[in-house]
């Protein structure tokens, strides 16, 4: 019974040992880290990030002293949702775009086949590659924390809110990234790869919201051409919050909503046609679909780069 605890912590250790030891993650961090560039980037970034909260909480304050102004309480808020405003940005662009040409950059350097023809496995390779495109994206989010955290000084924000929200940037940084490390496996040239991977995650963050607004001039006339049934009432409240949950920008608003309106992290209680209605916040059933979409892409990666190519 003691060799089998013993084991588990070797096993955890040999498992992070590997993750850490992968030759590709580390030559893909020294050629990243090792120049001037990655810092300047991080710095510049936190620079704007903080002359634009200064903006922003001045124009805020500016605006709360008139006489129908905004709320003052609500200054941590608007600090809140301007940095996860740019956090979503960071994962939706910047994280394909480091990952869109991890593979099909070495194919055009003509390095692909050499890789292939050493001892490490295809997982590997995959792997390596995305812990060195998702490491920095990782580290500009959490360099950004600190900046969040104002918001629990001017008040408004709850510790619950940025904790779901750090995880559904951190589950979305990873599936966007293997979204990028897919195509990137799949496509020959680099600008076809990234052509695609940002289609696919524009479509994913604004092409589906468009899709909706089209939809929902039919949806009011349906409530409007007289009394509707109240299986047709549920039916649409729970596609509507399926389809919330496909969606990042849209599962962070509405589930910030029913924290906020309905005090629930998970479900709530309402009424709908005269019956009594369990319904669920989108984020938990997001970060469930999206943690599945990542393993899937994850495992087709992996399986491409373990294809021979045919001459």
């Amino acid at each position: 019974m003691a060799e089998v605890v013993e084991e588990q912590p070797r096993r955890r250790n040999r498992f992070l040992s590997g993750l850490l030891q992968n030759p590709v993650t580390v030559k893909e961090l020294r050629s990243r880290m090792r120049g001037r560039r990655a810092f300047v980037v991080l710095t510049v970034y936190l620079t704007l990030m903080g002359l634009f909260i200064t903006i922003l909480y001045g124009l805020y304050s500016r605006a709360a002293l008139q006489t129908y102004g905004p709320d003052p309480a609500q200054a941590g808020k608007a600090v809140y949702g301007a940095v996860l405003g740019v956090q979503v940005m960071l994962v939706v662009l910047l994280g394909p775009a480091f990952t869109a040409a991890a593979i099909s950059g070495e194919k055009e350097r003509q390095t692909y086949d050499l890789l292939r023809t050493t001892l490490l496995p295809a997982r590997a390779l995959v792997t390596g590659k995305l812990i060195s495109a998702l490491s920095y994206v990782f580290l500009l989010i959490l360099a950004a924390l600190p900046l969040q955290s104002i918001a629990f000084l001017l008040g408004g924000v709850s510790v619950v809110e940025l904790v779901v929200s750090v995880l559904l940037v951190l589950v979305s940084a990873v599936a966007f990234a293997l979204l990028g490390l897919f195509f990137s496996s799949l496509m020959r040239s680099t600008l076809g790869a990234v052509v695609v991977t940002f289609a696919g995650s524009l479509f994913l963050t604004i092409g589906m919201p468009a899709i909706v607004l089209v939809l929902l001039p039919f949806t009011s006339a349906l409530f409007s051409s007289g009394p509707v049934q109240p299986w047709v009432q549920i039916a649409l409240s729970y596609g509507g919050l399926s389809l919330a949950s496909t969606n990042l920008p849209a599962t962070i608003i509405l589930s910030e909503v029913i924290l906020i309106e309905e005090d629930a992290l998970f479900f709530w209680s309402t009424t709908l046609g005269g019956r009594s209605v369990v319904l669920f916040s989108p984020w938990w059933v997001y970060t469930i679909l999206y943690i599945l979409l990542s393993l899937l892409l994850f495992w087709l990666t992996v399986r491409r780069v373990s294809r021979v190519p045919n001459r």
